[in-house]
């Protein structure tokens, strides 16, 4: 019968492993990518407006944290940001140089998890 007893260390071992599986559970489960990252080309200003759908209850601790854009696959730019500003949905403005055909996609990086890519041919 002395098979089926738990030794105490290993009672308090599973307790603690319980609380810790359990207390990092909701920030696993709230740590997501942004949704859609949805781009705009002004030719005219020569400006690129970028909309992201990242849908967050604290956008102070939870946001977007890197934008980066790209031109034909090569680097433009890099923005970091250390909150969103909207809990949802919010638009960033850049001044890009770009003409008709080229491909500019962005990149935008959650400071938890994950990313999304949105692209656009200009002047399509």
């Amino acid at each position: 019968m002395a098979c089926n007893r738990v030794s105490p260390q290993a009672y308090i071992f599973c307790l603690v492993l319980s609380f810790l599986a359990l207390s990092l559970w909701p920030v696993a489960a709230q740590a997501h990518s942004p949704k859609d990252v949805t781009l705009t080309y002004d030719s005219d200003s020569r400006t690129l407006s970028v909309t992201i759908s990242h849908a967050v209850s604290n956008p102070q601790k939870h946001y977007v944290k890197k934008v980066t854009i790209t031109k034909n696959s090569a680097p433009v730019a890099t923005h970091e940001y250390t909150s969103q500003p909207e809990p949802d949905s919010f638009t960033y403005t850049y001044p890009v140089e770009a003409e008709e055909g080229d491909t500019l996609a962005v990149k935008a990086n959650c400071n938890y998890f994950g990313s999304e890519t949105g692209e656009l041919t200009v002047g399509k």
